[in-house]
């Protein structure tokens, strides 16, 4: 028998006999699916998964006074019982996967496979002869910002589970945003309808790529396309779900709005042919990692190494052009070149060197 997303997640909110509160009445099954994410419409529709589960054999009821209560049939395990079933390469598939995504998967995934983590760490604290070496490898692995790393704004919990569920099942948020840098009283945020996308992680900080249902495309106008905006999450003052469902965009595609639209670089421009002159250690580098696809190469007469790409500019270039410092002269375009020669006479004169 094959069972809907909102059955499983019933069986996994209820007791077994082996719990300490073994029996749970359908209005408590109500709050915690509703807590998850999941969407009830209205009591009757659980009322009615569990008595057909019960058909099923699933679920076992009994009559308390005037309320009905639940259980879940015990062939379902709990963690030690699970860890008896589960390899250790996929106990530390489970660890690695709550420690490194763990905070961005909304409740409704999180809560429904936290048997699942609790069994993997008890597989990997049993002693068996391979536990030591699964057990060791999370704490060999780690991701390190190629930057210096500011601290990172806080994010409300509460705005943040909100935003992921309502990501997850595709339902629409009224959202109160902040914009960056405005001194702006919370009385005076308007609330936005924001049908949320995607969520993304950029330089430590989190993105949430949303289109307004305000805002369809107007091709009379010459806007044939939806307004896609970025919204960081620790500037959303408050974040409602409103149950209302979406139809998530048939065009829309995220690795497209990272890679081809470069969205994430901040402010991107028309692609142009970008000339650098570096010197000969900082070129090395781009041997190893190029800065576009037709990069190319060259000596020139001063023993610097020209170096020749089709870049998209934007903020981001800027700023790993300006972290190279003087290791680096932009040859082309002229504008790109005027502006940080308009930015190195500003320094100069700001330290009292001559430019």
């Amino acid at each position: 028998m094959t069972t809907s997303s909102l059955n499983e997640a019933i069986l996994r909110i209820l007791p077994t006999d082996k719990d300490s509160d073994a029996w749970m009445p359908t209005s408590q099954v109500i709050k915690l699916l509703t807590d998850r994410g999941h969407q009830v419409d209205y009591p009757r529709q659980v009322r009615r998964r569990l008595a057909r589960l019960e058909r099923d054999k699933l679920v076992l009821s009994t009559i308390a006074g005037q309320q009905l209560l639940w259980q879940r049939k015990s062939w379902l395990h709990g963690a030690n019982q699970m860890a008896g079933l589960m390899s250790a390469s996929e106990a530390v598939a489970f660890h690695a996967l709550r420690r490194f995504v763990g905070d961005k998967l909304p409740a409704a995934v999180t809560m429904d496979i936290e048997p699942l983590f609790k069994a993997a760490d008890t597989r990997l604290s049993q002693a068996r002869e391979d536990s030591r070496l699964y057990r060791a490898w999370v704490n060999k692995i780690d991701s390190v910002e190629p930057t210096y790393v500011l601290s990172r704004p806080p994010i409300s919990p509460e705005v943040f589970q909100t935003a992921v569920t309502a990501t997850f099942f595709e339902r629409e948020l009224l959202v109160r945003y902040r914009p960056a840098y405005r001194a702006t009283r919370e009385s005076d945020i308007k609330l936005k309808r924001l049908w949320p996308l995607a969520l993304v992680e950029s330089g430590g900080l989190m993105y949430m790529v949303a289109q307004s249902p305000e805002h369809p495309p107007r091709p009379d106008k010459g806007k044939p396309d939806w307004l896609r905006l970025l919204y960081r999450l620790d500037r959303i003052v408050s974040a409602v779900d409103s149950g209302e469902k979406f139809a998530y965009p048939r065009d829309f595609r995220l690795q497209d709005t990272i890679e081809r639209e470069q969205v994430f670089d901040f402010l991107p421009e028309a692609p142009v042919v970008l000339e650098l002159a570096l010197e000969p250690g900082d070129s090395k580098r781009l041997e190893e990692r190029r800065m576009s696809k037709d990069q190319r190469l060259e000596p020139l007469p001063d023993g610097r190494i020209k170096v020749t790409g089709t870049v998209v500019p934007s903020i981001k270039l800027r700023w790993w052009l300006r972290s190279l410092g003087a290791a680096v002269e932009i040859l082309a375009p002229p504008a790109l070149r005027d502006e940080f020669a308009r930015d190195a006479a500003a320094l100069a004169k700001r330290y009292g060197t001559a430019a």
